[in-house]
C-alpha cells in the first residue's frame, strides 16, 4: 500500500514540474523561438517527449494541460483546491460558478474517501514526510528535539482569520503562505524566469520547524487547506476501523500517525488523512479500510 502511495506522490511532483515546463516549450513555440529551444536542456527535453510530432501541434496540445494543484485544468476539464474556491469567492464577494464547479470532484471524493488528498496527492505531504524521517534520524543520533504542541483547532482560527483578512483588504492571503500553493508556484518561477523565490525561504523555515521543533507542525495544527478538507470529511465513508479480535494492543499504529491520532483506540477523527501507515504497521487485519454506507461512523470492528 506505502508502495501505490509513494508512487502517486511521485507522479503529483513530476505533474508540477512537467506542466509548466512543457506549457513553457508551447510557448517558446508560438514565438518562433527555436533557437533558445535548442539552447535550452529543458526544452530541448520537452521537445524530446513530443517526438516528431509538429512543432506547431505540439504547441497547441502543450496548453491543453496547464495549472498546478492549487488549480488545473486538463483538456477543458477544471479542478481546483476546495481552499483556493473558499478564498477566491472570499475575496472577490462574489460566487464564481466556474470555479464552484472545479471543486466538485475533489469535494465527492473527499466526501467518499476523507482526506485522501492530504495523504496520497498533495506534494508537500512528500517533503514533510521526508523531512520527518530527517527528524527521527536527528532523534535516534541523540539530538534532543522538541515537540512543541498546539490545539488541533489551530487550524480552524488560521482559516477563519485567513478568511476575514482576505475579505477586508481584498487579496487572497492564506494562498501566500499554502504550501502547495508555493511550491507550485517557486517550480513556476524557476522554469519561466530561471530562479526561484522568496516562497522557497518560507518553505525552508516551515520544514526547519518541524524538523527541530515541532513535529509535523503544519499538516496537524496549521494547515487552512487541511481545516476545509477535515470538514468535508466528517461525512466520510471510508474509514479505517479496528478489528477487537485481530488488535494485540501493541501500539505500533500510535507513533507511526503523522497525526498523532490513537488509531488503537478508536480515536480516528476526520483529520485521518487515509495514509495507512498504521495498517500496514499493525498484525494482519488489526486495522483495516472499511466502507461505512450507514450505521454506526465508530471506528471499531468485531
Amino acid at each position: 500500500m506505502q508502495i501505490a502511495r509513494r508512487s502517486i506522490q511521485v507522479l503529483v511532483v513530476a505533474f508540477l514540474i512537467l506542466v509548466p515546463m512543457v506549457n513553457y516549450y508551447g510557448v517558446k513555440v508560438q514565438q518562433k523561438d527555436y533557437r533558445g529551444i535548442e539552447n535550452s536542456a529543458m526544452l530541448s527535453t520537452v521537445g524530446t517527449i513530443f517526438g516528431e510530432m509538429d512543432r506547431d501541434e505540439a504547441a497547441d496540445l502543450s496548453h491543453k494541460i496547464k495549472g498546478s494543484v492549487w488549480t488545473a485544468e486538463v483538456f477543458g476539464f477544471k479542478v481546483s483546491d476546495p481552499l483556493a474556491a473558499l478564498e477566491s469567492t472570499t475575496t472577490a464577494t462574489r460566487l464564481h460558478w466556474p470555479l464552484i464547479l472545479s471543486i466538485a470532484l475533489p469535494v465527492l471524493v473527499t466526501l467518499i474517501l476523507g482526506r485522501a488528498y492530504c495523504g496520497w496527492m498533495c506534494p508537500m505531504n512528500l517533503v514533510f514526510e521526508i523531512n520527518d524521517k530527517l527528524r527521527r534520524l536527528l532523534k535516534r543520533t541523540g539530538y534532543n528535539v522538541r515537540n512543541v504542541r498546539f490545539g488541533r483547532q489551530t487550524k480552524y482560527i488560521v482559516l477563519g482569520v485567513g478568511l476575514l483578512v482576505a475579505f477586508i483588504v481584498g487579496i487572497p492571503v492564506l494562498s501566500l503562505l499554502y504550501p502547495p500553493a508555493i511550491l507550485s508556484r517557486e517550480v513556476f518561477y524557476k522554469v519561466y524566469g530561471g530562479a526561484f523565490g522568496s516562497g522557497l525561504l518560507i518553505l525552508g523555515a516551515m520544514c526547519l520547524f518541524e524538523l527541530v521543533l515541532s513535529e509535523r507542525w503544519w499538516c496537524r495544527y496549521v494547515c487552512p487547506g487541511g481545516a476545509v478538507y477535515s470538514g468535508i470529511a466528517l461525512a466520510r465513508r471510508l474509514r479505517i476501523v479496528r478489528s477487537d479480535s485481530k488488535c494485540n494492543q501493541c501500539g505500533d499504529c500510535v507513533p507511526i500517525c503523522p497525526y498523532d491520532l490513537r488509531p488503537m483506540t478508536t480515536e480516528l477523527t476526520a483529520d485521518c488523512d487515509q495514509c495507512g501507515q498504521c495498517v500496514s504497521a499493525c498484525a494482519p487485519g488489526a486495522l483495516s479500510y472499511t466502507f461505512q454506507l450507514q450505521g454506526s461512523l465508530r471506528g471499531t470492528a468485531r
